[in-house]
């Protein structure tokens, strides 16, 4: 199967089980042209919520944890960001086919990996007694898609935002999972976090390889890449973790603005 079929069978197909496919070869012969798609395809009972902006329900806080039905809805919730990561991963594939082969190729790891979080959550949540759709599923990242016109903007808003703010939620609730002896969603978190460093090394790389600007100006360079709609805040959690970002490659200079922001 072509990376462009895949990518598209992702998007355009309503199923979970069509998003989450794992074909065993993938080739890039044939990129395509670019192709800016409006909205994944989401069956019924994987729809987005209909809500408006504000509207969208918080986390229930850390001490109500205890209870299973609360642990069920911050998973649900983050499983519900994974699949929207599959969703924009492959968005980027249709829309920049002239990216550089390794940028792609690496972009493609990422997606799958992105997928078995999908599949490693699904399980959780079926042990806690929730099935993905169960709960409302928002739009959130894909809601960026339209400013996402180059590579290094995906880099920037996916992988040096989004994904790197995970750099915190992911051990800040492995954490809390520890504490309350939920050992399996503890371990889920701690597997997410490995991965997470590795997407945000791949950004880093990435954002060096194809900024504009050859010069000291990179921190300036990201920022405009974040415009109009998001800034570095949206890069960190609750509990700044230096020691991951470090891990990933993040420049010590990056890792003191984005705790400053």
């Amino acid at each position: 199967m072509e990376v462009r079929e895949f990518a598209l069978h992702i998007l355009e197909n309503e199923r979970i089980e069509d998003k989450l496919l794992d074909p065993p070869f993938l080739t890039d012969l044939d990129p395509g042209s670019p192709l800016f798609l409006r909205e994944p395809a989401r069956a019924h009972n994987i729809r987005f919520s209909a809500h408006t902006r504000g509207e969208r329900k918080k986390l229930p806080p850390l001490q109500e944890l205890y209870d299973i039905e609360k642990r069920a809805v911050c998973l649900h919730r983050f499983c519900g960001h994974e699949l929207l990561a599959v969703e924009m991963m492959a968005y980027a594939l249709l829309a920049f086919p002239e990216a550089p082969t390794a940028f792609r190729r690496g972009l493609l790891f990422t997606l799958k990996e992105e997928q078995e979080h999908v599949r490693i959550y699904m399980k959780r949540l079926e042990g806690l007694g929730l099935t993905l759709g169960d709960l409302p599923l928002y739009k959130h990242f894909w809601r960026h898609t339209p400013f996402i016109t180059s590579p290094i903007r995906y880099v920037s808003m996916m992988s040096l935002t989004f994904e790197m703010a995970n750099l915190d939620f992911a051990p800040f609730y492995a954490s809390a999972f520890r504490k309350i002896g939920d050992k399996e969603s503890e371990e889920l978190m701690n597997r997410i976090l490995l991965d997470e460093i590795k997407h945000v090394r791949f950004g880093i790389n990435w954002f060096h390889k194809l900024q504009q600007r050859q010069d000291s100006h990179d921190w300036v360079e990201y920022c405009e890449s974040l415009y109009p709609y998001l800034t570095p805040k949206r890069a960190k959690g609750h509990i700044y973790q230096e020691e991951y970002r470090q891990k990933a490659g993040v420049p010590d200079d990056w890792i003191k603005k984005i705790e400053e922001a």
